[in-house]
């Protein structure tokens, strides 16, 4: 007998779209993953923006992690563990019903990348005084 699939809970989405405008490598969100020791973690749930929360969920080495685009720490959802299971949850007794484990994050400086000057040099602005002699 085949189970149906968690319905999405009211309030977050998955949408690919909104997924990958949130969540690449260059954001905060991504960086902080990265101090908290998580590679290549990826966006699988977010606050819908008609919601305004602006919870989401993210995953990496197989674990769920909970996080705040306004807030800058990550937890560990530790139960439940599966993603239906999280749906469910979330459904049923919203956040609350999360149980997590605050990461500490360490800061690290990461480079950014330079932006090509244009040609011709910088740009100067020199303010005319139409009454000067």
């Amino acid at each position: 007998m085949e189970t149906q699939p968690e319905p999405m809970p009211e309030g977050w989405t998955n949408d690919p779209h909104l997924l990958d405008i949130y969540f690449s490598p260059e954001t905060r969100e991504a960086h902080m993953a990265r101090c908290c020791g998580l590679e290549d973690a990826e966006l699988v749930l977010m606050g819908t923006p008609e919601s305004g929360e602006m919870h989401f969920i993210i995953t990496a080495g197989g674990k769920f992690y909970w996080g705040h685009f306004m807030i800058d720490y990550l937890g560990e959802i530790t139960r439940p563990k599966t993603f239906p299971e999280i749906l469910h949850v979330l459904g049923v007794k919203g956040l609350k019903g999360l149980r997590m484990k605050y990461l500490e994050p360490v800061w690290t400086y990461e480079e950014e990348e330079e932006e090509e000057e244009e040609e011709g040099g910088p740009r100067l602005f020199v303010p005319v005084d139409p009454d000067a002699p």
